[in-house]
């Protein structure tokens, strides 16, 4: 039987989900990560990859296009396992979910009075549809980076802000964050540089598995996959270091 005082941070496959909004770094962030990869291409942002190592796929909001997106998911799945792929990229969430919704409205001819999506038909028909997927994308043996975008919640009365959340619909605001061990804050700084948030920033969530109780990581990175890594290895050999500590004392 394991016991989990024996656990250490671990440095295999990052599983981090990176939100920001557009113009943060966040494709720039991915685009850093060990090649060879692929890019589900769902925001038409490929050109942040170019000139780099990355297979793609762009997709475009309909029903037919949500069919071919699963069979490439299929094929990158296989390609991973065969260990052609060190890091696949879901770029992003935000807009994958157009493409679930086209789907939605494919599968299902329902419609609104105003001859749009039903809420709880079509929208429970996109939560069905990405929610099972990016799941199953978590179980790939690689680096999984999935980017998505911010939404304010306003107070109708004040005008105030009352939350700051991932842009996704219903529930899977809340689901999906809670799939990945790492889920950073991109922004930019004067200057034009950008930084990843390991922590909560005012109302922006983020957080890090990693950093652990001992708060090994620092609040702010580069925005940058091999800086993220010399963080991670510090912090593990630390965390390991004060394990010992306790044990001589």
């Amino acid at each position: 039987m394991l016991n989990s005082s024996e656990l250490l941070p671990t440095l295999d496959f990052a599983k981090i989900f990176l939100l920001g909004d557009y113009g943060t770094g966040k494709s720039r962030f991915a685009s850093t990560c060990p090649t060879p990869g692929f890019v589900f291409d769902f925001d038409q942002r490929i050109q942040s990859y170019r000139g780099l190592n990355w297979d793609y796929e762009t997709f475009t909001p309909s029903g037919q296009e949500w069919v071919r997106f699963e069979k490439v998911f299929n094929e990158v799945r296989q390609k991973v396992k065969d260990g052609v792929y060190l890091t696949v990229v879901w770029d992003s969430a935000t807009a994958s979910q157009d493409l679930a919704m086209e789907r939605a409205l494919q599968l299902d001819p329902k419609r609104s009075p105003e001859g749009g999506p039903i809420w709880n038909v079509h929208f429970q028909i996109v939560k069905n549809l990405l929610a099972p997927k990016l799941n199953q994308l978590l179980t790939f043996p690689c680096n999984i980076i999935v980017t998505g975008h911010w939404q304010m919640k306003l107070d109708i009365k004040t005008g105030d802000i009352l939350s700051i959340d991932p842009l996704l619909v219903g529930q899977l605001s809340d689901k999906i964050p809670g799939y990945f061990n790492e889920v950073y804050a991109s922004f930019t700084r004067p200057g034009g540089k950008y930084i990843l948030r390991t922590t909560a920033y005012g109302l922006y969530k983020a957080r890090s598995t990693m950093s652990g109780p001992l708060h090994l990581l620092p609040n702010e990175i580069p925005n940058d996959y091999a800086d993220l890594y010399k963080h991670m290895s510090t912090a593990a050999v630390r965390e390991k270091e004060a394990r010992e500590a306790i044990k001589i004392t």
